[in-house]
Order: structure tokens, then sequence, then C-alpha cells
């Protein structure tokens, strides 16, 4: 490998890491602004996708 090649990698594994914990961090932010209901739940309920109705969380 080259040193452009290992810089490169260095680079992207270096953009991942910050782009996980940002996400983290909007998580967990989100989160604790909507009461504990998290990002992923909120936009399932609000897309009214076909669930079961057993399947369906209860407020």
């Amino acid at each position: 490998m080259d040193a452009e090649t290992i810089a490169g990698l260095v680079g992207l594994g270096i953009g991942l890491v910050v782009l996980l914990a940002l996400s983290i961090f909007e998580s967990r932010t989100y989160r604790r602004e909507h009461d504990g209901e998290g990002m992923l739940h909120h936009w399932l309920t609000h897309q009214h996708l076909h669930m079961p109705h057993w399947r369906r969380p209860r407020h």
C-alpha cells in the first residue's frame, strides 16, 4: 500500500467515527427532548405503516 491509500483509509475511518458519534449524540438529544421517544419510533408511527394491530405500541 502506498501513502495515499493509507491516508485515504485513515480519513475514511475518521469520517465514519465522527458520523457515528454525531448520530449517537443526535439520537440522545432527540430522545431527551421528546420524552423518551426515539427517532425511528416517531417516524414509524407518523408514517402510518401497515402494522398488525397486535404489534402497534400502546400509548
